[in-house]
């Protein structure tokens, strides 16, 4: 029993200490002055072996299930004996199953081990939503895990999010989702005129690759790549005659929006470009302005992702879903940067209950923007100010991504009656808000010209809906909360 416990010790999971070096070998440098009759250099690799191998082998195996997958490697790269569990293919398995990968029937008969290190591991953080810097409109991807059926092989799958050009004021379009991108095990010339192996088949060589993929039957699609980037402090600017207007810095340097807890891919990361347009755009013909350009600022973006493609736009139609076409010269030729964004969904609480606070609000919501359609905003209470933000994710040409839309404020009590009387009067049908709101929102003129600050009015209509009433132009504008992608029955 003492030696199971020992062996315990040294398996199962603990709080490493930040850059502390793996449990397996702290455990036996603890352990070195019990050899003494053994070189420095060789014993680190006798003692865990010498407790280890005394144990029968399906213990040995249950005790691996606690260890995390860097301390496996670690410990089963210290003896022929130990390493020998790393092909038991349920350990591979188990990791699998961590990204929700229960079957791979369908991963071109790959291994547990070859789905998980090749697949699964490098570019498994891409799982979730990304929130790209295309000037003024922005764009959304979405990574999910595909695990395959009878007609398509699995693999990541990554999607935009699209919403239509007009919305109606009181009815804000949920987004769509169009295929972008996919990583699979599939062959890079599935576009050729030699088919795809069926999903199921065996393909020897176990390379992942990048494909601009639009999930067409049959399939149509073309390699691509999947890059990282590293920071950068260039931003984009759009010039007009005797004029340069500054597009909000995305991310900024503090950013409600950008989740820091995610990591970027386990792949090497790529230098970003230095060069810039600050003296080009002195030369460029009057005739042709307004004009983007990218010139350095006193923000630096943290490194990111981008999705690169040797077509042309005529060719690739990918393209056009990571980059809306631009009402203006654009002397930007690089492929758009994307950031992690928080995935934020609450369930949200009766806003008539003395419970209800501003901080259930949080998260992601699409709404309506008139003539600009629908776009996604993000909210981020601020607990201290009782106050709400809301950060443009995706722009138009007018207010721009990475801008404050709005932010409102829980009035004073003694104001509480006669805003729900203002509500009331202006509001031409009988909505009632349970809780109004006040602050203030940002418009704008084309190409973020004339920005000003307005005074607006938010009604919290529901758990899910929020209405604000534009003083200045004098309409109310629908806001719904986005509660993740519809299930599939």
């Amino acid at each position: 029993m003492a030696l199971l416990d020992r062996a315990s010790a040294l398996l199962l999971p603990t709080t490493p200490e930040p850059d502390s070096p793996p449990r397996v070998l702290r455990w036996m440098s603890d352990h070195e002055d019990a050899q003494p009759t053994v070189a420095h250099a060789t014993a680190p690799h006798a003692a865990a072996p010498a407790v280890m191998q005394s144990l029968p082998f399906d213990i040995i195996h249950t005790l691996l299930e606690f260890t995390d997958i860097i301390d496996l490697v670690n410990l089963c790269s210290t003896c022929k004996s130990l390493r020998a569990h790393l092909k038991n293919d349920s350990i591979w398995r188990r990791e699998c199953l961590s990204y929700g990968v229960r079957d791979l029937t369908y991963f071109g008969g790959q291994s547990a081990y070859a789905v998980f290190a090749r697949l699964l591991h490098p570019y498994g953080p891409l799982i979730g939503l990304w929130a790209n810097d295309s000037p003024f409109y922005g764009k959304i991807l979405e990574f999910r895990l595909f695990n395959g059926d009878e007609t398509e092989q699995g693999g990541i799958i990554g999607e935009v999010w699209t919403s239509p050009s007009m919305a109606p004021a009181d009815s804000p379009a949920p987004p769509t989702y169009a295929r972008a991108v996919k990583l699979s095990f599939e062959r890079a010339d599935a576009d050729a005129d030699s088919p795809d192996p069926c999903p199921g088949a065996k393909d020897s060589a176990g390379t992942v690759n990048v494909f601009c993929d639009q999930g067409t039957t049959p399939p149509s699609r073309h390699r691509s790549s999947l890059v990282r980037l590293s920071a950068t402090n260039l931003g984009k600017f759009l010039q007009f005659y005797r004029r340069k207007v500054n597009l909000p810095d995305f991310p900024p340097h503090i950013s409600p929006w950008y989740d820091t807890r995610r990591a970027l891919p386990h792949t090497p990361e790529l230098p970003e470009t230095t060069a810039h347009h600050r003296e080009l755009i002195k030369l460029f013909p009057a005739a042709r302005l307004p004009a983007v350009f990218v010139a350095p600022t006193a923000v630096l973006k943290p490194a990111a992702i981008s999705i690169r493609c040797a077509r042309s736009s005529a060719q690739c139609p990918c393209q056009a879903l990571h980059a809306t076409t631009l009402p203006f010269a654009n002397l930007d030729a690089r492929t758009p940067r994307y950031y992690p964004l928080k995935s934020v969904i609450l369930s949200g609480a009766d806003p008539s209950a003395d419970a209800w606070s501003v901080a259930v609000l949080d998260g992601i919501w699409y709404g309506s923007y008139g003539p600009n359609g629908t776009e996604c905003i993000y909210l981020a209470h601020d607990e201290d100010l009782e106050t709400v933000e809301a950060t443009k994710i995706t722009g138009d040409v007018h207010v721009p991504r990475g801008c404050v839309s709005w932010i409102v404020h829980l009035p004073l009590e003694s104001q509480r009656e006669t805003l729900q009387g203002y509500w009331a009067a202006v509001r031409a049908d009988d909505v009632v808000p349970r809780r109004v709101l006040m602050g203030h929102g940002t418009i704008a003129g084309r190409g973020f010209t004339d920005m000003a600050i307005v005074e607006l009015m938010a009604g919290v209509i529901s758990e899910d809906q929020i209405d604000i009433f534009w003083t200045e132009i004098h309409e109310f504008r629908t806001y719904k909360r986005y509660k993740g992608r519809p299930t599939t029955s």
